[in-house]
């Protein structure tokens, strides 16, 4: 990140590679952004910060970050509905699982979810850049 000056019509600008971005006020602040994302969003937000933290930057100066990771938790979230159902599914007739289970079917589930979002992380939330 490059310093912030104060332009001549007092709208800040930070200098990102060398591109004079306005700051804009702070209506999407990174707070913001990540406090209106679900779990996936945040993860998506968390990962591009580590991995490109300049592209972070100018993601966040130029009001792009929130739709990009909404956009990505979207995704998230459907492919996770759809690898958790079908593996619930899969799992139920290759152990003959019944449905009235609870105890089983929860612990079925449970193991879905993990599983979906160990896939999820690797199709989309690296994915995001």
């Amino acid at each position: 990140g490059g310093c912030i000056m104060a332009g001549i019509t007092g709208i800040q600008y930070r200098e990102v590679e060398g591109i004079q971005y306005p700051v804009l006020d702070q209506g999407m602040s990174k707070e913001r952004v990540l406090s209106s994302l679900g779990r996936y969003g945040r993860m998506a937000a968390r990962d591009l910060q580590e991995n490109d933290q300049e592209r972070y930057e100018m993601m966040l100066l130029s009001g792009m970050l929130f739709p990009k990771m909404k956009e990505a938790e979207e995704q998230a979230k459907t492919l996770h509905e759809q690898i958790s159902e079908n593996l619930v599914k899969t799992w139920m007739e290759q152990d003959g699982i019944d449905p009235y289970d609870t105890m089983k079917m929860t612990s079925l589930r449970t193991q879905a979810d993990m599983e979906a979002m160990r896939q999820v992380i690797e199709e989309v939330i690296h994915q995001v850049r």
